[in-house]
This record gives C-alpha cells, sequence and structure tokens, in this order.
C-alpha cells in the first residue's frame, strides 16, 4: 500500500515536472523570440541610421565640392581681372611716362632760311595727300620734275602746316600755287585771314578775288602808303618772313630771302603787329583822316 502510493507520488512528481519543463520550454521560448526581435529591430535602425548619416555625409561632400568649384571659378575670374587691370595699369603708366619723357624733353626750336629764285619742280605730292611723298613721272604726267625738294616747295609745307589759324600779311599776292594752298587750308576749316595793300588788289593775276569768292577774310590797307610787309603767321607759334613778295616772278626770277622760325621772341613781335593792322584796317572804322598810329620799335638784346 505504502509502495503503491510512493509509486503513485513518484509517478505524479514525474508527470508534474514534464509538465514544469514543458511551461518553461514554451514560456523560454518566446521570450527568446522577442529579444531576437528587440535585437533585428535595432540592427535595422542602426543600419537606417548608418545609411542617412551616409547619404547626409555624401550630401555634404557633394556640395563642398560644389563650393569649392565655385570657389575655384570665383579666384579665376579675379585672377584674370586682376591680370587685366595689370596691364592696362602698366600701359596707362607707360604712356604717361612717355608723355613726361617728352614734356621734359627739351624741344627743338625750328630755325630755317630759304633763298630764291626756287627751281621749278611738280608739287601734286603737298596738295594730293594720296600721293606719295615725293610723286613720280609714272604718277603724274606734267612735264616738271619729279623728287625733287625746291625752297617754294618747303615754304608751302610750312604754310600747310596750320592747323587753327593762318594769318598773312604780303603785299603783293597773284601767286596760284599759294592761293590754292590758302584754299586747301580753308576745306579744313583753318581761320585765315589776309591783309594786303590795297593798290595791288586789281592787278592782273591777283588772286584777292579768288581768296574773297572762297569765303576767305581780306582787308586792304586803307593808308595812302605802301603796305609792304611781308610775313605770315602759322597757328601763332610759326613765324615766316623775309623779301618775297607772293608772286611767281618773286619765286622763280628774284633774288629773295625768307626765314622760318618758331622761336617766340621773335614770333610775338608779328602777332602783335599783324592784330594792331588788322583792327586798325576793319572797314567797319570810318577813317576820314589818314593819320596813322605810328609802328611800334621792339628791341631786343642779345642775352
Amino acid at each position: 500500500m505504502i509502495g503503491g502510493e510512493r509509486a503513485g507520488a513518484r509517478s505524479a512528481i514525474g508527470r508534474l515536472r514534464c509538465q514544469l519543463g514543458r511551461r518553461v520550454v514554451t514560456s523560454a521560448r518566446p521570450q527568446h523570440s522577442a529579444s531576437s526581435r528587440a535585437v533585428a529591430t535595432e540592427a535595422g535602425f542602426v543600419v537606417h541610421t548608418t545609411w542617412k548619416l551616409t547619404e547626409q555625409h555624401a550630401d555634404r561632400c557633394s556640395s563642398m565640392s560644389i563650393h569649392l568649384k565655385c570657389h575655384v571659378r570665383i579666384s579665376m575670374m579675379w585672377t584674370v581681372k586682376a591680370v587685366g587691370l595689370g596691364v592696362v595699369g602698366l600701359s596707362l603708366s607707360w604712356e604717361l611716362f612717355a608723355w613726361f619723357r617728352r614734356r621734359l624733353k627739351p624741344r627743338r626750336t625750328l630755325h630755317e632760311v630759304l633763298f630764291f629764285p626756287s627751281e621749278t619742280a611738280c608739287l601734286q605730292h603737298i596738295f594730293v595727300p594720296s600721293s606719295p611723298v615725293f610723286c613720280s613721272s609714272s604718277s603724274c604726267m606734267c612735264p616738271l620734275p619729279h623728287g625733287v625738294e625746291t625752297s617754294f616747295s618747303r615754304l608751302l609745307c610750312h604754310i600747310l602746316s596750320a592747323k587753327s589759324s593762318l594769318d598773312v600779311c604780303v603785299f603783293c599776292f597773284s601767286n596760284m600755287a599759294l592761293c590754292s594752298a590758302l584754299l586747301a587750308l580753308q576745306s579744313k576749316g583753318v581761320t585765315i585771314q589776309v591783309l594786303t595793300d590795297n593798290d595791288y588788289t586789281a592787278i592782273p593775276g591777283s588772286q584777292i578775288g579768288v581768296l574773297r569768292k572762297a569765303g576767305i577774310c581780306v582787308r586792304c590797307d586803307a593808308t595812302p602808303v605802301y603796305m609792304h610787309h611781308k610775313f605770315v603767321v602759322v597757328d601763332g607759334r610759326l613765324l615766316i618772313t623775309g623779301s618775297l613778295n607772293w608772286t611767281l616772278s618773286a619765286v622763280q626770277s628774284n633774288m629773295e630771302n625768307v626765314l622760318i622760325t618758331e622761336e617766340p621772341k621773335l614770333v610775338q613781335p608779328f602777332v602783335a603787329e599783324f592784330s594792331r593792322l588788322w583792327a586798325f584796317n576793319d572797314p567797319a572804322h570810318n577813317h576820314p583822316s589818314v593819320e596813322r598810329e605810328p609802328a611800334r620799335f621792339v628791341s631786343r638784346t642779345c642775352d
């Protein structure tokens, strides 16, 4: 009896242990599955976070690369601008240096003497700018010598060098080449004033009528004595004076001389004399008496 009870108790305890073991195993399995899911979830979160961080890092790297490229481009643009400004500044500095050098360099004063009569030669290269400096017989069909520089051609070149004004004070004016030179200057806008003797305006071959017809202002001396000057002032800086009348015979036949100078001490008295004579012979002024203002004597001492 007691043995049977003990055997039943043992079997019951065995069954109880089996049940408890099953429960432990059953209860343990869900706990292990939950922890696995938690670990998997945490791993997925880490992977996701890592991916996100990787993407953000890639974006940052891309933006940094773009900023770096923009910075490089801007730096190159500024470099090009700086080099360009440097070249311009260097060019301007060189031009300024050259200008100062020309200003500080002593300028040679022109002094020239011409003697007449002059050789007869072709003057086409003086009046036609497109022709060569010394025209050849192939470009000009005139029978005159070509390629010859004469006293008269030098005189014409000095007269045609006028840029703004030309004041002519001559006793007689009948040379057609000199008249052509004045007409050429007038077509360029040079202000020309001609003062001549009244008695010689109507002689055969006089060019005074031609000048007036072209619109050049001409005044005649109003006094009973001869206006025997022969000088020209070019741009108020160059003086051409001497014994030469502006006639064909004076240029080709007579013994004459012409002095050309830029010396201010010589030029300015002639500028003043022309202004005085020009104002005195203004047609708007009436001269009932021929009392004439005496000319001033200009004396210069040698330095």
